[in-house]
């Protein structure tokens, strides 16, 4: 029982508040996808503008930080789709594309900056 006996006010408010930060979780994810996709283009740019780096040692890196940004972008996509159904799982497989994507992205920019 709710407080005060406001069950249904209270399991609407319960459900909005879900709606919300499935939403803006939702929204940061997709931030973050954007972001990669950025940092993606700045390091190709980078790359081919810095004479010590050649282009077959950048062109690789790119490739693969695509792959792995369209891999995160699938698993958005999961989530997104999983309303409340394993919300929890999927929110850890999609952690994990991001974390795997942006330990490539410092990898990369590492190689880049190296001297």
């Amino acid at each position: 029982m709710g407080l005060f006996g406001n069950d249904k006010e209270q399991d609407e408010r319960l459900d909005a508040l879900e709606d919300h930060i499935r939403l803006l979780t939702e929204t940061l994810q997709a931030t973050q996808a954007d972001l990669a996709k950025s940092w993606i283009a700045i390091l190709a740019l980078k790359g081919s503008v810095d004479e010590k780096v050649s282009a077959d040692e950048v062109d690789p890196a790119i490739v693969k930080l695509n792959e792995q940004l369209a891999t995160a972008r699938t698993e958005l996509e999961k989530s997104s789709a999983a309303a409340t159904e394993s919300w929890n799982e999927l929110q850890g497989g999609v952690r994990n594309a991001f974390d795997t994507l942006r330990s490539s992205v410092d990898k990369a920019y590492d190689k880049i900056t190296e001297k």
